[in-house]
């Protein structure tokens, strides 16, 4: 540098050229450095400003071995898992496959969810002997009316703990369905009628109730019942209005007694470490949608299916619809109580779950 006054008379130095190449060098290099953290920071305010849909959602398949169009399907699991997807700000998306895509058989619904073919899937629970036991309460015959009643009976014992066999999995919804009654290719009017005859059943306690009445238990597909009908395999089955109307079982029965032998439980199942992997706002949907509120709404459409069908069929030119009245009533419950009383006397927690059903079945007639 050279010395020299400025015009306060001050000394001043001059920089060389070597100087001022290095001063811009390291002032560039500041300014460089600033400009990146500047940069980074308005790109990570801009990422947190943007809103959950923009990430990818969580794709999630639900499995139905229904048809696409059966009412439980189309009118309440479809809807649902829309809503779900709305819910949850688009965190995740759930693509429905119907008609047992994923796989036909009914009783591996429950098998495909464990498996991780399917992320959510609505099971029939007699279809897994053994696993949900407790849930068979609602299977007793004359415990429920109708399928809303029987489904949050069901779902408010499992909010409180009651019911075993659903510790590694995310109950959506457990619902039951209307009672099944009697569909056949022969006329089945009184108790002794069953003598003989071949029934198709699901399950432990309907398996032990046609056995009582002298009639062989079958185990055969939901899928396959009409086709098992027509072929003479089983000459009745024990269904619930809705499952004829989707299967066509009506079709190639002609017989129909409406006396209520027990309902079955269902549900709308995820395996819980899914479940709990899902971003927060998609567990808050499904906490929000599903439980008693899915519940409700698989009942009520069950119901109104049943009302739907069983009209179509009484008004059918070859179908026979016969109700009990109240003497023939009192003759078929005096006929299956052993079924109910070994029930309750079977496990020492069964008569436990016994009250606690039907206690909570008498407040929901009542309103509660």
């Amino acid at each position: 540098m050279k010395a020299g006054a400025d015009l306060d008379g001050h000394e001043t130095r001059h920089l060389s050229a070597g100087n001022w190449l290095l001063i811009k060098e390291t002032f560039m290099s500041a300014f460089s450095t600033v400009r990146r953290h500047v940069l980074a920071s308005a790109i990570l305010a801009t990422a947190l400003a943007l809103p959950a849909w923009a990430a990818d959602p969580v794709k999630l398949r639900f499995s139905s071995f229904e048809p696409p169009m059966a009412k439980l399907t189309s009118e309440v699991l479809v809807p649902f898992a829309k809503e779900v997807e709305q819910a949850a700000d688009g965190t995740v998306e759930i693509t429905m496959f119907a008609g047992g895509t994923l796989g036909r058989n009914p009783t591996q619904q429950l098998k495909l969810v464990l498996d991780g073919v399917a992320d959510i899937a609505w099971i029939v629970l007699p279809y897994t002997p053994g696993r949900f036991d407790d849930a068979d309460v609602v299977g007793l015959p004359f415990a429920t009316e109708n399928a809303v009643e029987g489904s949050l009976a069901l779902q408010r014992m499992l909010d409180r703990g009651e019911l075993r066999g659903f510790d590694d999995l995310k109950m959506l919804a457990l619902a039951a369905t209307s009672p099944v009654v009697i569909h056949g290719t022969v006329p089945i009017n009184k108790p002794e009628d069953m003598q003989g005859k071949r029934a198709r059943v699901s399950g432990d306690i309907p398996t032990r109730m046609v056995e009582l009445l002298g009639a062989a238990p079958v185990q055969v597909g939901g899928g396959q019942i009409a086709e098992a009908l027509s072929r003479g395999v089983v000459d009745l089955t024990l269904n619930n209005w809705g499952f004829v109307g989707d299967f066509k079982v009506d079709q190639v029965t002609k017989f129909h007694n409406n006396v209520p032998l027990g309902a079955v439980a269902i549900g709308v199942v995820m395996r819980k470490d899914k479940f709990d992997a899902l971003p927060e706002q998609a567990r808050a949907a499904f906490e929000q949608l599903g439980g008693e509120a899915l519940s409700r709404r698989i009942g009520e459409a069950l119901d109104e299916q049943h009302v739907e069908i069983l009209e179509r069929v009484s008004k059918s030119r070859r179908n026979t619809v016969v109700s009990p009245d109240a003497d023939t009533l009192e003759t078929w419950k005096a006929a299956v109580e052993p079924v109910i009383a070994n029930w309750r006397q079977a496990r020492p927690e069964n008569e436990k779950l016994y009250t606690s059903f039907t206690q909570e079945v008498e407040k929901i007639r009542a309103g509660q």
